[in-house]
Formats: structure tokens, sequence, C-alpha cells
């Protein structure tokens, strides 16, 4: 039965493949143009107006093509779908820049109001979720007023966002300020977003109550169960701890260049721009379209490649739905301002309950989502739930504007029961995430792998009491099997210091986290510890977590107690079967407070003492190898089998790198030629007994070519030095002392075509 059995599987993938080949040949091609018309074929000299004209005549294998420009318009697919070999594709032509726009142009006649700067109109809706003006984002007003930057762009992540209860006359229900009872307004009716008790998550309530004159604000209490709750430091209802608000919905809040308000009974709609400033001058926009691109649950073997999203979002598959969208490819895309909403976790019954779902959302298996840019929003930036999905070299930045652990730019899945043995094995590599207001990815559910990416700037709108947070986050037996590796993680301070305990931490199994591998990760700049992994009470062998060869520094500033790694041991023999091993980090502990090691299954070869500035190479210049003369370090790793080998005959290194190597890890998103120089470029006083030279890989390159020379006259003769796959790491021969070098490296793609990079320099020291 074997050979036939062999036969049959042949005849049916042979069958596969013809059929691929011949929708290949048969495939057609559609353009569209903002200029076109749909009664036209479809044609280059004869394009199609709308998108969704140009879908509805397409068959698998087809391509659509946008010609650069501005597309007001929606895409809605259900049931349409590619085959195997032959996806429908969305594409932009060569290398113009369509965007699909969820904005429609607002022309109205603007008066002249009382105020400086203030115009009015006639507006008949009810209902203005988001502005624009000459393409940026209006507000509406708002208290305390948000600042901007030096780029004129609304600032979300500064105090200034936030207006501060008291610290003392609190109650769940009432918040507390002095400085709104300065104000003379009455603003009942107002909506507060409040970021109050454990700052855990955002709400936005009516004030319900409150007099001109009064300190005091009332609002439902209705918040859920999330409230009350008792934290780590045994500490419950913080009703009177660092309790953040602001305040909309108010005419009198009105009265800063970009805010805007509606007032809904009079139908107006009001406007304040820069003094002499005419709104008829501008382009202003409206939103009008949540979602560019939705596509159904059956639809699958899709690509979207080089479309622009403008204030709009997309959405493929249905959550908990059989059968599964499925082979979506999401590439080359750039993403900006896909969400906004101040209604934060709102009553179900409430009729603007739905707005903070609004986000880009893939409910996909086996699809993969590359080189994008996601970029300014108020909520997720991507959430991706499905089997074998690859989330790889993307960008991710500015996103949760609030704070809340509910919008997480990068979300995998959620880590829930209903969710149990229907997502998992997402691989998220190569992406940067940076500045978001609280977490920065939460990877939920089992055998997810999360390697090689930058992660930056987390926690920057946690100004309150949101202390407990993290990086990169998972939780829950359900993330069994989930590894974290050679990522780095850094700079993250959140909440007001002085904090007993928290301050942000980098890298975080949560609660009853099982099965959890985190290993060869950097993890630096936090205000509380750098990685925490707890367990469950009393586990099993199978419900061990791993924490080996990390390189943890600069952690603590924000807490008294400091800790590097706190590996949760002292409650129930939580970790007794876990394995510790091989880190770079001082002290590692059993719970907060600084609080000693428990029971595990192996502690060994961990640094007992280590001073960065010393025993690391550079980590101002991101080289995190281990010094030469680093005695307690090199070699003095314990061999763990599946994720720190022995190196020829001799033992691992203790931390994140082995010196040697000739790769050198750079994680973060590659761009199209070699970056991220080590040493950096017109890096002065480099030592002249420098041994290396490295870089973060092209993307999709499979070799890189180097030149190095004394002159950039000289970099054009110099002898190239070639360097195959992930090999990145040059070795440098004597330098001169106070001696100007040039070095370039070249990317050599699959298809052979070579990307110039660009020239770096460096100056020795002078001896």
């Amino acid at each position: 039965m074997k050979p036939n059995t062999q036969i049959n599987r042949f005849a049916l993938y042979s069958g596969m493949l013809l059929l691929a080949v011949l929708s290949a040949a048969n495939a057609k091609d559609f353009v569209v143009a903002p200029d076109g018309r749909d009664t036209e074929p479809g044609s280059m000299e004869a394009p199609f107006a709308t998108i969704q004209h140009a879908f509805d005549q397409a068959s698998p294998g087809d391509t659509v093509y946008l010609r650069g420009g501005t597309y007001r318009q929606a895409i809605t697919l259900t049931g349409k779908s590619g085959k195997e070999g032959a996806p429908l594709t969305l594409k932009s032509y060569q290398d113009e820049k369509p965007v699909l726009s969820g904005l429609d142009e607002l022309k109205l006649n603007w008066e002249s109001a009382p105020g400086k700067g203030i115009y009015v109109a006639t507006l008949d809706t009810n209902e203005v979720r988001q502005l624009f003006y000459n393409g940026k984002p209006l507000l509406e007003a708002r208290w305390p007023n948000t600042p901007k930057d030096t780029n004129g762009d609304w600032n979300f992540f500064t105090p200034a966002v936030w207006a501060s209860a008291e610290t003392t006359g609190n109650s769940y229900g009432t918040l507390v300020c002095e400085d709104l009872a300065k104000t003379g307004w009455d603003v009942t009716g107002a909506y507060a977003v409040l970021n109050v008790d454990h700052q855990f998550f955002t709400w936005t309530r009516q004030v319900r109550t409150h007099a001109a004159g009064s300190n005091a604000i009332t609002y439902d209490k209705d918040l859920g169960k999330d409230v009350d709750k008792t934290d780590e430091g045994g500490v419950s209802g913080k009703w009177n701890e660092r309790n953040k608000f602001y305040l909309f919905g108010k005419k009198e809040f009105l009265d800063v260049p970009g805010e805007w308000f509606l007032d809904v009974p009079a139908k107006k709609l009001y406007l304040c721009l820069a003094e002499g400033e005419s709104p008829e001058k501008g382009l202003i926009e409206i939103k009008n379209r949540d979602w560019g691109l939705k596509a159904d649950q059956n639809s699958s073997y899709l690509t979207v490649d080089g479309i622009g999203f403008f204030a709009t979002a997309f959405q493929f598959g249905k959550a908990y739905s059989n059968p599964r969208s499925s082979h979506i490819v999401f590439r080359n895309n750039r993403v900006l301002h896909s969400s906004w909403t101040e209604h934060l976790r709102l009553p179900k019954e409430d009729p603007l309950a739905s707005e903070d779902n609004i986000y880009p959302t893939m409910d996909v298996d086996r699809s993969e989502i590359l080189n994008n840019t996601f970029a300014y929003g108020a909520l997720t930036a991507l959430y991706v739930n499905g089997f074998d999905n690859l989330i790889e070299n993307n960008l991710f930045t500015d996103f949760d504007y609030n704070s809340s652990l509910s919008y997480p730019p990068l979300q995998v899945s959620k880590p829930w029961p209903a969710f149990a043995g229907k997502a998992g094995r997402t691989t998220v590599r190569y992406n940067t995430f940076s500045r978001s207001g609280g977490i920065q990815a939460q990877i939920a559910l089992a055998d997810n792998d999360f390697s090689m990416n930058d992660v930056v700037d987390s926690f920057l709108a946690c100004f309150g009491g949101n202390k407990d947070t993290s990086a990169v986050y998972t939780q829950k037996p359900l993330c069994t099997g989930t590894r974290f590796h050679h990522n780095w993680v850094h700079h993250g301070f959140s909440g007001n210091p002085p904090l007993k305990w928290g301050g942000g931490i980098g890298i975080r199994g949560d609660d009853d986290t099982c099965g959890l591998t985190v290993d060869h990760n950097v993890v630096w700049g936090f205000g509380g510890v750098g990685i925490e992994i707890k367990n469950v009470p009393n586990p099993t062998p199978e419900q061990a977590n791993r924490c080996v060869n990390n390189t943890v520094f600069d952690h603590g500033s924000y807490i008294p107690k400091k800790g590097a790694i706190l590996i949760a041991s002292i409650k129930a023999t939580m970790n007794g079967e876990s394995t510790v091993a091989n880190n770079l980090g001082d002290p590692i502990c059993g719970w907060w407070g600084g609080r000693p090691l428990g029971k595990m299954k192996l502690f060994t070869n961990n640094a007992a003492s280590f001073n960065p500035a010393q025993d690391l190479v550079s980590t101002n210049w991101h080289d995190f190898r281990p010094v030469a003369d680093a005695t307690s370090i090199l070699m003095c790793g314990t061999p763990l089998q599946g994720i720190s080998s022995m190196v020829g005959t001799n033992a691992p290194d203790i931390g994140a790198y082995q010196r040697g190597d000739v790769t050198y890890w750079i994680p973060g998103q590659r761009l199209a030629k070699a970056s991220f120089p080590i040493v950096p470029d017109k890096a002065q006083s480099v030592p002249t007994d420098r041994d290396t030279l490295m870089w973060r890989p092209a993307y999709q390159a499979v070799r890189h070519t180097l030149y190095f020379a004394p002159s950039e006259e000289d970099l054009a003769k110099a002898e190239p030095k070639t360097f195959e796959g992930e090999e990145n790491v040059f070795k440098l021969t004597k330098l001169s002392s106070g001696q100007s070098y040039f070095w370039r490296v070249d990317a050599v793609m699959p298809d052979k075509t070579v990307i110039k990079g660009d020239v770096w320099t460096l100056t020795t020291k002078n001896n």
C-alpha cells in the first residue's frame, strides 16, 4: 500500500501544481486610477475608478494594480479568494504610492465666532469621530490641553495631557481636583477619560454631577470587576494614589489651535486655528470609513502589497470562525492613523462601545505580515489571531496614547480560556517597536516565537500609578511552549518615582505562566526589574519555565530594592521546577523588594556580580559582548541542550552574546540596505585595538560585501570581503592612532542585484 500511497500523493501534488501554473498563465491585470471610470475595461490606458469594481471582475491569480493617488473608498470582500499558487492581489503600480483613505473632504461655509481663532459652520450630523487639517489630525477640545511637539504634532506622551486628582477625598465614582475648581466651569455632562485605581486600564465615563467652583466630579460606578483589586504590594482601592484624568465634550474647552467641538443640538461645528488662518484656505477632512478593507472568513489567498492606509483600518477574517481565513500576505504597506477614539471600555450597552475595537485585525491562519510600517494610533496597531502566522520586519511606532493594557501596539491572540486551542505558533521577528503609551507586545497562547525584535521606549503615557506593566508580555498556562529570545528590550519608566515596587518591567511572564523560555535577550533602562517570570503554585515538571543567557543592566532606577531578574519562587514553591542559568544580571530575586530566591530545579552559573561598564565592550555602542579579559564570564556558562550549547570544546559564555561568533545579532526592522553600524557612524575616539565592525543585515539579503579603507577615495579600490548569510562580523587589525577610516557594506539579493550601502566613518583615539 505504501508505494501506491506515495504515487497518489505525488499525483495530487502534480495536479495542484499544474492547476497553479494554468491559473498563472491565465491571470489578468486590472488597473484602477483616481481619474478612471468603471465603464472602461480596466486597462493601463483606460483604468477603472473603484477598487471594489476591479475585485468584482477578478479571479484567482489576477492582480489589481492601483495607480498613485488618494482613494476615498472602502473594499469589502465576501468569499472572494485566490488559490494556492494563484493569489488574488492588490498591489501598487511600480513605485507609485496609492493611499486608501478613511477621510472625505469637508466643505463648509465658515464664519468667525467669538474667541481667538475660532470659526463655526453648520454641520448636519450628530457625530464627528475625527478631523484632519492639511493632513494632520485635529483634536476634540479637551481639558487640560494637549501640547504639541517641535514638529507641530500632538504630544500625547507628556504629563501635561492629564489632570491630576488630589491624594485625598477620592473614592470609587468620585474624583477631586483643585485645578478643575479653579477653572470656574460647570462640567456636568462632559466626558472624563479615567486612568484611575490600579491604572491598568482607562475608562470613559460621563460626568454626572459637578458645579462651578467645585473640586469634585462624579461618574457611574460601573467600571466592572477590574477595580479594587489587591496588587502585589498588598494595596487595594488606590483611589487616592496618582489618579489621572482629562475631560472632553464641552465648548469651554475649545481654546488652542488644532481643536474642534461639535454642538450636536445646534448642529454647529467649531474649529480653532492659529490667529489669522482661515479654514477655507486649507483642506479639512472628516473620518467616514473605519475599515478601508474588509475580507470575511471565507476569503483566503489574498495579497496586499505596497498600499497606503490613512485614517482607516483593515480586517481579515472573523473571530472564532470555522472555516478561518488563511494565506493572507500583507506586505510593504504603510498604515498611518489607523485608530482613534476617546470612548474607552464603555459599558456594552453604550452605542459607542464598539469604537475601541476598530483597529487593524487579522483572524487568520498561515498568513504573513511583512515589511510594513504601522504608525500613530490611539489603540492597537495590529491584532493577529490564528495558527502559524508570521509577523516579520515591521515598524510599530506611536500607539496606545492612553496607556491602557487593553491596546498594546502588537496583540497576538488573547490569553483567555475561550481562545485555548484556537491559535498559536505565531512567529514575530525582525520588528522594531517604539514609542508606546503602555506595553509594546502581548504574545498570548502556546508555542509562539518572539525573536530578533528591538523594543524601545515603552510606558510613555504611564504618568499615573500604572507601574505594574511590561514591554513584552505573556501570561497563563496557555502560553506553554512560547519563547522570547535574542531581543533588545530597553528604556521604559512607568509611573512617577518614588515607588516601593514596579516601575515598568522589560520582559514578563505574568500570573500562572507555564512553559515559557526567556533566553539571550539584552534588557536595560527600566524603572523596575528587567525580567520577571511567575508560575503556578506547586508546578509539575511540565510547567517549568526557563531563564537562560540573558544580560540585564541599568534596572530598578525607580525602586529602592533593586532587581535585575525576578523569578517568583518564594510563594507556594512557584518555579520550583524551573531553570535559571548563565544570566548576567545582579541581583536575581525571588520576589518584589529584593527578596531572596526560593526553590528551583536548576540555578547555576549566573554572574554573582556584574559591571556592564567594565565587563561589556561598549553599551553606548550596543556592543554587548563580554570584554576579552572577562574571566568570570567567558566560558563560564553551563551547556543546556537546545538553548545554550557548547562552543567546540568550550562551555558557553555567560550572558546574551558569545564572544568570537561570526555573527553578532542586531535585532529590529531590517532596511533595504545594510544598517545600524557598530561602531556607529562618525564615532570618535575609537580604541586602536578595536577588534571588530558589525552591522544589521539588509532585509532578505543572501550575502554582504564589505569595503574598508583609510580614505573615501581608497574605498573604491579596497579589497572586498564577502560574508555569507547572517555573517556580519569583520575582524580588524591594529588601527592607527588619530586616523579616520571609511567602510561600506553592500547587500547582495537573491536575484543577484546589489544594493549599495552608505559610507560610514570612524576616527580612532589619539594615543
